[in-house]
């Protein structure tokens, strides 16, 4: 998809303002409900509706969903999208077990745990990665190649991570139902700093493949990762832990800017397409 700087920025900044006004409102309304963290999941791609719904857009709204992504699989990163997920997960909750922080519960191999708790990971792993498309078909769907209409692929991919990690701030300063442990203060910008260069990995996941599928692959199956490292991990400090390993880990900060600036240094993805061509309009479909 190609369109103007001019409508590229308008649609940039209308879908940011739209996905935080969102966001804030929930944080707002409901500052100690679980059900937060879940909703916000879906006000990114709730914005796109409302974007691509809204009138005088309906000449470009095929256009605009042609241009996120869904149509091709983009299989060839399946394995990177799984892989560098459970990379960052070794090397945050190893840290913790290496600094004596926590000690790491080893899984129940046994036939039958298997049996009981295999399917329930596929179930997550699956259907995660569809419902994680609530915020992936916006920010790497939609922004992500608006902002690379107006920047170098390097900086559009460390400003949507940025923007992206900013979007978590409501709902961990205003509700208490989200990385609740831990001083708001070394949460917050270890968490926004993880998320941007974590949106360095994700781009280029989404500019190697030409799809938004990888991309959603892999923010689930990091989502998944950590759950089941801290459910592993036994600690006498939550809060430590909370400091070492996790998303507000300090490690996991580590670990995820170290592959960000690898890729963003060594990838020739980022030199790939020119400006404002979707890859997936250029991509054969299975690719």
């Amino acid at each position: 998809m190609d369109v103007s700087r001019s409508t590229a920025v308008r649609q940039a900044v209308t879908f940011t303002s739209i996905v935080f006004a969102l966001v804030l409102a929930l944080a707002l309304a409901f500052p100690h409900a679980k059900a937060v963290p879940v909703l916000s999941l879906f006000t990114p791609v709730l914005t796109v509706l409302l974007i691509t719904l809204a009138p005088g857009s309906r000449g470009t709204r095929r256009q605009i969903w042609r241009g996120i992504g869904l149509r091709h699989p983009g299989l060839r990163s399946w394995p990177a999208a799984v892989a560098l997920p459970l990379v960052f997960l070794s090397v945050a909750y190893g840290a913790a077990s290496v600094l004596g922080v926590a000690t790491l519960r080893a899984p129940d191999l046994a036939p039958h745990a298997l049996a009981l708790s295999l399917p329930d990971l596929v179930i997550s792993l699956v259907l995660g990665s569809v419902l994680i498309l609530g915020e992936e078909i916006g920010w790497r769907g939609f922004l992500l190649p608006r902002l690379q209409q107006v920047l170098s692929r390097r900086r559009a991919a460390l400003t949507t991570g940025l923007i992206h990690g900013v979007f978590h701030l409501p709902a961990i300063l205003l509700t208490t139902t989200y990385d609740t442990v831990g001083s708001r203060y070394v949460v917050a910008p270890i968490v926004v700093t993880t998320i941007t260069f974590a949106g360095v990995f994700y781009a280029w996941l989404r500019d190697r493949s030409g799809s938004i599928w990888p991309v959603a692959i892999a923010h689930n199956t990091a989502n998944t990762a950590f759950d089941l490292g801290a459910a592993a991990a036994v600690t006498g400090s939550p809060v430590a832990l909370a400091y070492i390993a996790g998303e507000s880990g300090a490690a996991t900060l580590v670990a995820v800017a170290a592959v960000g600036v690898w890729l963003l240094l060594r990838s020739p993805v980022w030199e790939c397409h020119a400006p404002g061509i979707v890859a997936a309009d250029l991509t054969p479909a299975g690719r």
